[in-house]
């Protein structure tokens, strides 16, 4: 990744060709990185309605989870997308 340091912004990726070994430079304004296909809700076992693969359990239709005021949304939720901007949706509609 490419960026500045003040104030702190992405604006490019250097990429590397891995069958030629050429690199080249990408301009973008952001990146989204993934980090996963495991839910990380581990600290919640116990606590917060999970399923049988660690994703937190909401009201069909809402970010509601079994605990008034504790909402569920985006990878930890959503077993389809697991994105980030599902989270951030969710969050408009869901409470």
């Amino acid at each position: 990744m490419l960026g500045n340091e003040n104030p702190k912004s992405v604006t490019g990726l250097k990429l590397k060709n891995t069958q030629s070994g050429d690199t080249t430079k990408l301009k973008v304004d952001g990146v989204f990185i993934a980090i996963g296909h495991k839910p990380q809700t581990e600290i919640f076992k116990g606590q917060l309605d999970m399923d049988d693969e660690g994703y937190l359990k909401a009201a069909p239709g809402t970010t509601f989870t079994n605990i008034k005021g504790v909402f569920a949304a985006g990878d930890v939720q959503d077993k389809i997308y697991r994105q980030a901007v599902t989270a951030a949706g969710a969050g408009l509609h869901g409470h």
